[in-house]
């Protein structure tokens, strides 16, 4: 049983290298795709509004990796 949970350690390694990361932007996109269209905005803003928060959670995230 051990190498079954050592085998799906290794294939959810080899997609997901950090954690947080994906859940933010596996977060981001889901509010992104059931909350943005709710708001009153202009729906031409809502590509731009999830194009800015994913980047804005790479520039989070590549922050705190730098950190020594």
């Amino acid at each position: 049983m051990n190498w079954i949970n050592a085998a799906l350690g290794e294939l959810f390694a080899l997609f997901v290298d950090n954690v947080r990361f994906t859940v933010a932007i596996l977060a981001w996109i889901a509010f992104g795709t059931l909350e943005l269209p709710k708001l009153s905005i202009n729906m031409g803003w809502d590509a731009p509004l999830l194009f800015l928060g994913c980047a804005i959670i790479l520039v989070i995230s590549v922050w705190r990796a730098a950190k020594p």
